[in-house]
């Protein structure tokens, strides 16, 4: 007897040990559908009885089986499950396969990737600009938390934002987020998997309001020395920008070399720092600041886009002011750098 059927509420256990008894004395099972159609407990019954001559079976109700009464039996030739491995199926699982790395290579559509949803070129191209954003802001804030343990971070998408594929954006932060502390290939695939597996918590929100920017991202980390945001968005279609650190807003490029030093907003603060970098041969291609309260002698930050990284010689003479009271360096990819996970970008 052999099975052709499929595995339904309707099938499941079809030939059981009463259909089993009604069988001509002698009679082998062959089943190559689905597991689970045939009763295995009973089928095993009636070959150690005699009634059941033997069974050929390359399915189970668990597969692989593992320790499993029909195995062990004489008179069952059990094979792995050979469904897919005739020529025919072989030659179009290879077509298949093409067609994906194609269609990824050509075009950076992904599909059937496991643990993230499929994306079309269309759909790629919308959201690239995004991913790109959002990848730097988890580089910026890995690079500013110093690696105090990091046990959460929430992203916020508001405007136009919104209404991207906002997980896909997140697992992008996120693997900005890790890569430079992590060993392994860490991308927008596989990034909050690694996240959840060393106990970081990785949320998002979203909102249709549109606030000071008709799209925004913001993100917020926690660690053990504390909460540290950091927001950005787009103008145009490819320029991204930093337009809060922490409760300051202001309006700085994120790409290449950046230099973010904290002070009180003091006369004669910026003459001091460029003539420490002149003096070091580091140009200064753009700067933007940001006051508390926009109100001039409050705290402030400043962020400074470098032509070249300064020396630990120039850093430590900006450092002794009196009125800078933090200085760090970040490094960023060059503006317009393709993402490492797409081909092109």
């Amino acid at each position: 007897m052999t099975v052709h059927t499929p595995l339904t509420d309707e099938t499941k256990g079809l030939i059981n040990a009463a259909r089993l008894a009604r069988m001509r004395k002698g009679v082998r099972i062959l089943n190559c559908a689905r597991g689970g159609i045939v009763d295995e407990t009973a089928l095993a019954a009636a070959i150690e009885s005699g009634h059941v001559a033997g069974a050929a079976l390359d399915v189970f109700e668990r597969e692989p089986p593992g320790e499993n009464r029909l195995i062990g039996l004489s008179g069952v030739l059990a094979t792995p499950h050979l469904g897919a491995s005739t020529d025919e199926a072989q030659e179009l699982v290879a077509l298949e396969a093409a067609e994906i790395i194609t269609g990824f290579l050509l075009h950076n559509e992904v599909r059937h990737a496991v643990n993230m949803a499929p994306l079309s070129a269309a759909e790629m191209a919308d959201i690239k600009a995004y991913l790109d954003l959002a990848r730097r802001l988890g580089l910026l804030m890995a690079q500013q938390h110093k690696g105090t343990g990091l046990r959460a971070a929430h992203l916020l998408y508001r405007g136009e934002a919104a209404t991207k594929n906002t997980r896909l954006v997140t697992s992008s932060f996120t693997a900005g987020l890790l890569e430079s502390a992590l060993c392994e290939n860490v991308n927008m695939v596989n990034a909050e998997l690694l996240a959840k597996e060393r106990g970081i918590r990785v949320t998002e929100s979203a909102s249709s309001e549109v606030g000071d920017f008709s799209t925004m991202i913001r993100a917020t980390i926690e660690t053990d020395a504390g909460e540290l945001t950091a927001a950005g968005t787009i103008f145009g279609k490819q320029f991204l920008r930093l337009v809060r650190l922490g409760p300051f807003g202001l309006d700085a490029y994120l790409d290449g070399t950046l230099l973010i030093y904290r002070h009180r907003d003091v006369p004669g603060l910026i003459g001091f720092i460029g003539t420490v970098f002149g003096r070091h041969d580091v140009n200064i291609a753009h700067m933007a600041l940001g006051r508390e309260k926009n109100e001039p002698g409050g705290e402030a930050v400043a962020v400074l886009n470098l032509d070249n990284e300064p020396s630990i010689e120039a850093l430590d003479e900006v450092r002794k002011h009196p009125n800078v009271t933090g200085v760090e360096v970040v490094k960023l990819p060059a503006a317009g750098a393709p993402l490492p996970w797409l081909v092109g970008g």
